[in-house]
């Protein structure tokens, strides 16, 4: 091996292994920080003062009544599926006119194109999932009433 591929492997090793590294500390961190969150919390409800609503906006939204909506299960992959197909077609259209061969635009314009129908199919499958759900929770049994009181008891 010549000597440059030496010192560029090494460089790569070492970068990769810098990145790891960065990375751990940063979750250790994180996870830190958190765990403090979790116990100034505790212990403002032990001591009975109620949380700032910016220690956990989602769960402050929720208690209060302004959560949005719940979004449609999968939006996501439909428009990213959607997006993709768009841009496998239009990664046809200019490398087959750029390059004078309509063989390479269909191969790289193609795949994109036939990513994004995939997640438009994972959409779809998803979908159906939640539709299935939401018929059998429909379609429960009644519940049933306890026993009636007598008519002449006074509650």
């Amino acid at each position: 091996m010549r000597s440059e591929d030496v010192v560029l492997a090494i460089t790569i090793t070492v970068v990769i292994m810098a990145g790891a590294a960065l990375m751990i500390a940063a979750m250790a961190n994180r996870r830190r920080v958190r765990e403090m969150e979790h116990r100034e919390r505790l212990a403002m409800i032990e001591r009975g003062l109620m949380p700032a609503p910016e220690s956990d906006p989602a769960g402050f939204e929720t208690a209060a009544g302004f959560s949005q909506p719940t979004a449609e299960p999968g939006e996501r992959y439909r428009t990213a599926g959607v997006l993709m197909i768009g841009m496998g077609f239009a990664l046809m259209l200019i490398i087959g006119i750029t390059a004078s061969q309509a063989s390479v635009g269909l191969g790289i314009g193609g795949g994109w194109a036939v990513v994004g129908a995939a997640s438009l199919f994972n959409y779809y499958l998803i979908s159906r999932r939640a539709e299935r759900r939401a018929r059998r929770q429909t379609w429960a049994a009644p519940s049933r009433k306890g026993p009636e009181p007598p008519s002449g008891v006074v509650l």
